[in-house]
């Protein structure tokens, strides 16, 4: 018997499971394409973090979840060198582009001056509020056929 049910508190490995049987059924229509991390960290001269940037890359794209600088750093360029690390790994690492979601109060402006451009919106999210798709398309070298 099969039970369907909310848990509120599933276990890490019970999430994975789920992403691993996803990924495999998505393996048939692409090559396989393990994912991997890219974190890059922003640490002051104690070593605490002031910001960073979380993201994986896989099916030959990267995707940034988080790009961040304390608050009290913001606009000394931090963001925009941890962005182009992060951008430069990816290209090393072959991918096609990046993509990220950010909101109108966040990082709308300052991604879309580091070149990336809005895919899709979400009204709403959450209410009275954008939620944007941005990505930003990498030059690929092209090879003779």
């Amino acid at each position: 018997m099969i039970t369907i049910q909310i848990e509120r508190e599933p276990t890490q490995l019970d999430r994975t499971a789920l992403t691993d049987m996803i990924r495999q059924f998505n393996q048939q229509f692409f090559k396989r394409s393990p994912w991997q991390p890219v974190t890059v960290f922003a640490r002051d001269e104690l070593g605490s973090i002031v910001g960073g940037a979380l993201g994986e890359i896989g099916c030959d794209w990267l995707y940034i979840r988080v790009l961040v600088v304390q608050e009290s750093l913001r606009g000394r360029g931090m963001g925009s060198e941890m962005l182009k690390i992060v951008e430069q790994e990816g290209q090393k690492q072959g991918c096609v582009g990046v993509h990220l979601e950010t909101l109108e109060f966040a990082a709308k402006s300052f991604y879309e001056r580091q070149g990336y451009v809005i895919f899709a919106t979400q009204n709403n999210y959450p209410k009275g509020h954008t939620r944007y798709f941005m990505q930003k398309l990498f030059e690929l070298s092209c090879e003779a056929s």
